[in-house]
């Protein structure tokens, strides 16, 4: 190859490996990376933060649950699942699981929160003081719960004198369970002094507590003044003498009252003769439970003559009371008038008889009617007979021997046929029978036997006659003291109905005139209004009540408005150093109550 062509042949090769020529255009505008526009994946970070936590915000709304678990952190406790799901709904029921402090507080953090639960119910969870006041503080501001059910948690006075001021000032709560909860005296004072100022509860338990006389005083006062109360039930308690008589005094009063418990307590005969004005005066009561009060056969006359003039109890259950099988006749003929409305009669544990049964039967057949009782016998020795007291059988020959117009000389003439000093006590009771003495054979031989002589089988004038003085004299003796002793109890009978009277009218006299000019308001719609019911009772605002932490100011913004607001500080506990703002939105202060 020549040379020529050895150069055009690297020519060609040369020229084929040069690059194409392109134009290239810079754009200068592009931000750089420190640009403050431009998007970096830790700003998409702190994006899906805020969404997830408004999201959670969101959701926590009108439920709490988010909170709820927010607060079990923050107070080291497991939160409950039970408690999550029930927050969802109407209903939150935690009977019997036994809940610590700390349980109750995250709870009741939650409930702050939840406009969703109307009825809360803590049965039986031995709850501690703390616990229950921040239950009762709560209560002051959620107005979506209307149902509380504390039973079976021993209560404080500090925790009664704080509910006691709640139930004053609600107005959303209608149904309170305070059974099982220990109230004695003190305790039930706080309860009735909120009660003379509350305008919502119309179903309120204090059964199985321990109100005694002076408790009951505080509550029959609270009864003059309350008129929204429907349902009372004061059963198993120990309410007797001048407590029942003044609870009876504030029934008397009463307006709104339709059923009342206040079976197995003591109301005896003081509480039955205060029975028979309220069965005459009160005319919404429905429904009354008088079982087992040592009501007896003098005390159920009382309560049937209030019957007699009663035209609106329906329902009666007066069983287990001493009242005899007379005393079930007299009360089934009284409900067997066409003026009475009495539709069912409840004589549980007294046994009846064929014709109280049969008269319970006709009744049925002329109206809706229903009857219960023991059981059905004929017996005289069954528990419900009135039984008649066996008179002693000297006593009744002394009796027939004076009215006869006979001697004790002349009768022994008649039994002495030898004209001794004595007869035999064959002969004694063959006199006996021949002047026709009332008395059987062998109340004949019962005499003969105490009066004869010891270890001798006679009878002397001078025992007889002896024995006829000193018996009179016994009897004339027994008969005094007798009569002195039903002076006495007639005393204090009245006394006490005198006391319950008193007892009533002079704390209630002022309220009385000053509501003289209400004209024919009730006095739900007299206060209804908070800051009238904050004046209204002197001794309501004196009270001491312990509160939990109060709501503190805070101030928070939302798209940079700053607003006020109002959070719950968390309370020292054991384990807890201090509060801290939670995630989600605290509820703000509108009015009265607290909203989201």
């Amino acid at each position: 190859m020549s040379s020529t062509e050895t150069d055009d042949a690297s020519e060609s090769s040369c020229a084929s490996l040069e690059e194409p020529i392109t134009e290239v255009t810079y754009i200068y505008d592009v931000p750089s990376p420190c640009s403050e526009d431009f998007d970096t994946d830790l700003e998409d970070s702190d994006q899906l933060a805020s969404e997830r936590q408004e999201l959670r915000s969101r959701e926590n709304v009108d439920i709490g649950h988010i909170t709820y678990i927010d607060v079990c952190q923050e107070l080291d406790t497991v939160p409950i699942r039970l408690v999550i799901e029930q927050l969802k709904g109407t209903e939150v029921c935690l009977q019997h699981i036994g809940l610590n402090t700390r349980d109750v507080i995250a709870i009741m953090y939650a409930l702050l929160h939840n406009s969703r639960v109307e009825s809360l119910d803590l049965t039986d969870n031995g709850m501690s003081e703390e616990a229950q006041l921040h239950v009762i503080e709560v209560l002051r501001h959620d107005n979506a719960i209307s149902s509380l059910n504390m039973a079976e948690n021993k209560i404080t006075p500090i925790c009664a004198a704080s509910l006691g001021s709640v139930i004053e000032d609600t107005t959303w709560l209608t149904h309170l369970n305070l059974s099982g909860m220990g109230l004695g005296n003190e305790e039930a004072k706080h309860i009735a002094t909120g009660m003379r100022g509350n305008v919502s509860i119309v179903w309120l338990n204090l059964s199985n507590n321990e109100i005694e006389e002076s408790g009951a005083i505080h509550i029959g006062k609270a009864l003059t003044i309350n008129d929204t109360l429907h349902v009372l039930d004061l059963s198993w308690n120990h309410i007797r003498m001048i407590g029942a008589v003044t609870l009876c005094k504030g029934l008397q009063e009463n307006t709104s009252i339709t059923n009342l418990n206040v079976s197995w307590n003591g109301f005896g005969y003081e509480g039955s003769i205060a029975l028979e004005d309220v069965l005459k005066d009160n005319t919404s009561l429905k429904v009354l439970d008088l079982t087992n009060n040592r009501i007896t056969w003098e005390g159920v006359k009382h309560v049937i003559r209030g019957l007699k003039a009663n035209r609106t109890l329906q329902i009666l259950k007066i069983g287990t009371n001493p009242i005899t099988m007379d005393g079930c006749r007299k009360i089934l003929e009284v409900v067997d008038k066409d003026n009475s409305s009495v539709i069912h009669v409840n004589l549980e544990g007294i046994p009846i008889n064929t014709k109280i049964e049969k008269l319970a039967e006709s009744i049925a057949k002329k109206r809706s009617f229903t009857f219960a009782h023991g059981r059905i016998t004929d017996s005289q020795f069954m528990m419900g007979i009135k039984r008649e007291k066996r008179e002693d059988p000297f006593s009744l020959l002394i009796r027939y021997i004076s009215m006869m117009g006979i001697r004790i000389m002349d009768l022994f003439r008649m039994f002495d046929t030898e004209n001794g000093a004595s007869v035999s006590k064959a002969n004694f009771i063959r006199g006996l029978k021949k002047i026709g003495a009332p008395i059987s054979e062998h109340d004949m031989k019962i005499v003969a036997q105490r009066l004869e002589r010891k270890g001798q089988g006679t009878i002397s004038y001078s025992i007889l006659a002896n024995g006829v003085r000193n018996h009179l004299r016994a009897e004339r003796k027994e008969d005094k003291r007798n009569e002195l002793i039903e002076k006495q109890k007639r005393e204090k009978r009245k006394s006490i109905l005198m006391e319950g009277t008193q007892r009533m009218v002079p704390a209630e006299l002022q309220e009385l005139r000053l509501l003289s000019s209400l004209g024919n308001k009730t006095l739900s719609q007299v206060f209804s209004c908070t800051s009238s019911m904050s004046s209204r009772h002197g001794s309501i605002t004196e009270r001491e009540s312990i509160m939990l932490p109060s709501l503190q100011e805070s101030t928070s913004t939302d798209t940079g408005n700053i607003h006020s607001a109002r959070t719950f500080s968390l309370p020292v506990t054991s384990g807890v150093s201090g509060g801290k703002n939670l995630g989600a939105k605290p509820r703000q202060k509108t009015g009265g109550s607290l909203s989201l």
